[in-house]
């Protein structure tokens, strides 16, 4: 195997929408293959999701309805990164906006990609700590409630039916790592 990438010898727009635009890719490899690709391109600059804690043992969760699954489920702060706005400016301006808090403390964990082979979409994890009030209004359909959790009891967290984004379930582990270095 090579390390050369393939080569993009075209690409056409499928379908649009407000948030995502979908595209055929024609590729040629190394080995002089040929083949047709789609992704889905998201607009903008990627994602945040934060992990707030609450205090040294706890941290906070947000419940809100998630069409993709139709249903309420618990996560993390999240939210696109806006035009101009620095991923660590985002994950503020979140925070702020979900739980009414900011944080003097923003360390970023990682960034990583939801479907490598599908997408460009990528989410950048933050760790928030030392919280205080500073509320900003957003764009929330409803009222967001929130949940205290121990991070003694993430493994049993991590087993809930209404816990299955697998940027939140990722974000526990990195945070707890995180927080016993």
């Amino acid at each position: 195997m090579t390390n050369a990438l393939p080569e993009i010898l075209n690409t056409t727009p499928v379908a649009t929408s407000r948030l995502f635009s979908i595209e055929q890719v024609d590729l040629r490899f190394s080995n002089g293959t040929e083949a047709c690709f789609e992704r889905l391109v998201g607009e903008g600059e990627g994602a945040v999701m934060v992990v707030p804690m609450h205090s040294d043992q706890e941290l906070m969760l947000i419940r809100e309805y998630a069409v993709g699954v139709e249903r309420y489920e618990l996560s993390f702060v999240k939210g696109r990164i806006d035009s101009g706005e620095t991923p660590e400016q985002a994950a503020h301006r979140e925070l702020r906006e979900e739980i009414g808090r900011d944080a003097a403390k923003m360390q970023g964990l990682a960034t990583v990609s939801l479907t490598p082979a599908y997408s460009n979409y990528r989410t950048h994890i933050f760790l928030a700590q030392e919280l205080f009030a500073s509320p900003l209004s957003g764009d929330e359909p409803e009222p967001l409630e929130t949940e205290v959790w121990r991070l003694c009891d993430l493994p049993a967290l991590r087993q809930r039916k209404d816990f299955s984004d697998g940027r939140s379930i990722l974000a526990t582990f990195l945070a707890a790592e995180r927080l016993n270095s």
